[in-house]
């Protein structure tokens, strides 16, 4: 069960981080504008970085690479992610769709948030039972191979 967990959130990551990167910047940049919490002229940056940073998280964790602290990164990530979307909905932000998954899906922000609570769910059950996420990994062949 924890390796499918595992897997599912690797390829939902890399799907989401892969998408933004193929895309244009700009696009993400737009997301980005649209939440009103980074200031100005960190902006670009975030919408370089952090597409890239969802999809090395979801390489890994589908891997099953450094997974600890994959895992970690993506509990961070999905908490910073719940807060935005949170922020959003409260002060009713005139946003159709969250971005997550740039043009390929829209998804209404409560139905983000709702993915978001998930995820972090899902993330300390991994954690919390990280011998058996590790099955079938390469962190799980290192640690059979020094045995």
């Amino acid at each position: 069960m924890f390796v499918m967990i595992r897997i599912i959130l690797g390829v939902l990551f890399i799907i989401s981080g892969g998408e933004k990167v193929l895309s244009p910047m700009e696009n993400f940049l737009y997301v980005i504008d649209g939440y009103k919490v980074i200031p100005t002229g960190f902006e670009p940056a975030v919408a370089l970085v952090f597409p890239w940073v969802e999809l090395l998280v979801g390489v890994f964790i589908l891997l099953g690479l450094w997974l600890r602290q994959a895992f970690v990164v993506l509990f961070l990530m999905s908490v910073s992610l719940a807060g935005i979307v949170s922020q959003a909905i409260v002060r009713q932000l005139p946003l159709d769709s969250c971005g997550c998954f740039g043009e390929l899906i829209h998804i209404p922000l409560r139905g983000v948030l709702l993915v978001d609570l998930s995820v972090i769910v899902l993330t300390l059950l991994c954690l919390a039972n990280i011998k058996r996420t590790s099955l079938f990994s390469i962190d799980g062949l290192y640690a059979r191979a020094g045995s």
